[in-house]
């Protein structure tokens, strides 16, 4: 704890200050043609949004203010935020970028905006450039364009894969922890098809005060391969084409409710010096309104917030607390071999299972997750 105090604390007063007084853009990027000065720590910084970029770890996180100044991530902030990243695939070779010693991670101030390189040891470089637009002339910047770009100098061809894991936190506080712009809502372990995300278009991440929408369709947007939901760390151990189990939960044995959504590109053939891009939207919205993101890429008008949607989106506001009071059954004093990984792990497994069944036992599903919540309230507290 005492770690995480001074970590947060040399980032939240030192570290800005080393980047108010940073040197003049002195170094020259061929392959974009543009100046840029190197960082261990930058902000983009607008009157609504926040990008926080931290350049040993690689890692960044994106803040949406209220009116009244409050501030908003969108990202999990623990540890840097380096439970959200992007993986790179090149032929058989996985990086995971923003944690993989083989990677070489710089931070580089531009002229408009930022980008995070990382450098494989294979010659091949993958490049996060971030900058603010708005929806409108006569608004504050609303969205952050995240545009990615391989580019392949290692002199022979390669075959590349990109990954985005994002772990998100707005949607975490009800059941309902992602919304599209089609209306389905994600509870659960799911994803969608290339075909499929051409109806669904966005994806929304909200605590019915705060949204951020993921505009992943759109004339804009690079074409997306699929789009998954899970628990962070279930992301993290699949396969590069690992297959989801639809129905399981956001919880484990290390998290409760820690969902994240992945997003996968096509993959692609890379020639020697050979810049790729791939480009999709971040848009934000505060004090209840609606993310304009589609409207930037394609003119759609905004989807009706959420205290004015249908009531049976009320769900989506309705904060969790940590003991269910919705069951007529008192839990027993938990014993110790309830408190073992193994045993939690069977216990979530019970729970999926019967979620994903034909004939849902509901009163059993609660009881089973009354314990788990009674299990996990210990181990917060030990």
């Amino acid at each position: 704890m005492k770690r995480l105090f001074v970590s947060a604390l040399f980032a939240a007063i030192i570290l800005p200050v080393i980047a108010k007084n940073s040197p003049k853009l002195n170094l020259h990027d061929g392959y974009f043609d543009q100046d840029y000065c190197l960082e261990s720590y930058y902000e983009l910084s607008g009157k609504f949004l926040r990008v926080e970029l931290f350049g040993k770890s690689g890692t960044f996180n994106i803040y949406c203010r209220s009116d009244e100044g409050k501030e908003k991530p969108l990202l999990a902030h623990s540890d840097l935020c380096e439970s959200s990243g992007f993986i790179l695939k090149v032929d058989e070779t996985i990086y995971r970028l923003n944690k993989d010693r083989r990677v070489l991670r710089e931070l580089r101030h531009l002229q408009n905006g930022a980008q995070l390189v990382y450098t494989t040891d294979g010659n091949v470089r993958f490049v996060i450039d971030f900058s603010f637009v708005s929806s409108n002339e006569e608004y504050a910047a609303d969205l952050v364009k995240v545009s990615t770009y391989v580019i392949n100098f290692s002199g022979v061809p390669h075959e590349i894969g990109v990954k985005g894991i994002f772990d998100t936190s707005c949607g975490e506080v009800s059941s309902v922890h992602f919304t599209t712009e089609a209306g389905s809502k994600i509870r659960n372990e799911c994803g969608f098809t290339a075909a499929q995300m051409q109806r669904e278009r966005t994806v929304v991440s909200s605590d019915g005060l705060v949204s951020f929408q993921f505009v992943l369709d759109g004339l804009k947007v690079s074409p997306v391969e699929s789009v998954a939901f899970a628990n962070v760390d279930e992301l993290y151990r699949m396969d590069w084409d690992g297959i989801l189990r639809k129905g399981r939960g956001f919880t484990n044995s290390r998290s409760y409710d820690n969902s994240a959504l992945m997003v996968k590109w096509p993959g692609f053939s890379s020639s020697t010096d050979e810049k790729i891009e791939n480009t999709f939207f971040i848009a934000a919205a505060s004090d209840g309104k609606s993310p304009r993101g589609l409207y930037y890429v394609d003119k759609v008008e905004p989807s009706l917030p959420a205290d004015s949607a249908k009531a049976d989106e009320a769900e989506k506001i309705a904060p969790k607390t940590d003991k269910r009071t919705d069951v007529d059954f008192i839990i027993p004093p938990i014993k110790d071999y309830q408190l073992d990984p193994g045993y939690i792990q069977d216990l979530i497994d019970r729970i999926d299972a019967l979620q994903s069944s034909e004939h849902v036992d509901q009163k059993t599903i609660s009881h089973l997750n009354a314990e788990l919540d009674a299990i996990l309230e210990k181990l917060r507290r030990q």
